[in-house]
């Protein structure tokens, strides 16, 4: 059976002197609070010109729907928004397709990177591997780091997870099987040191 989206509806009266309603439909209720200026500057606009600019300038606007009836004085938005999957460096949402919006302070229970990254699909990459991994007492990514001296830093839950550089299936397949022994052994380190070549490096306390 197909399921249902529920819309969060808002209803703004606009001034007199435009004598026209806007009714706006978010797929998602608001959270951010460059949604909540949205709604505000709505407020003040007096032509269906200005409105459909003010859209455009949204850059946490997924995709609209603008619609305008020829006999009601009543404009509808439909407003789809993009869904942050991690907050980089205190600047920008990014979203799961990799595109950066203007971080604007809302819902902070996000994950944060922080670091110069030019390449952010390593980022994705990162949380795939963690999203996929079923590993009790390491599945709470709250901070990637990176940085050109020593590479990639997790912190999961309050474990911090030396990655180095590379983010090869090697490395990957060596994170996994470290988790594994921990998870088995029921062990809860606070460092695990994947850096080196010969092996791994655990610090306890």
């Amino acid at each position: 059976m197909q399921k249902t989206k529920a819309l969060f509806l808002i209803f703004l009266s606009i001034n007199a002197f435009a004598n026209f309603d806007i009714k706006i439909s978010f797929e998602n209720e608001p959270n951010f609070k460059s949604q909540f200026e949205f709604i505000d500057q709505v407020k003040t606009i007096d032509s269906i010109t200005e409105l459909s600019f003010l859209v455009n300038k949204q850059d946490w606007i997924e995709n609209y729907i603008l619609n305008k009836s020829p006999f009601k004085n009543t404009i509808e938005i439909y407003i789809s928004s993009k869904k942050p999957l991690f907050i980089l460096n205190n600047i920008f949402y990014v979203d799961g397709a990799l595109n950066k919006f203007r971080h604007s302070s809302g819902k902070e229970n996000i994950l944060r990177v922080n670091g110069q990254i030019n390449d952010l699909s390593q980022v994705l990459k990162i949380i795939n591997f963690i999203n996929n991994t079923d590993i009790k007492n390491f599945n709470t990514l709250n901070l990637i780091q990176y940085n050109y001296i020593s590479g990639w830093e997790l912190n999961i839950n309050k474990t911090v997870i030396k990655l180095g550089k590379n983010l090869n299936d090697k490395k990957f397949k060596l994170f996994q099987e470290t988790l594994d022994y921990l998870s088995i052994n029921n062990k809860i380190p606070s460092m695990i040191d994947l850096r080196y070549k010969d092996g791994v490096a655990l610090k306890n306390g």
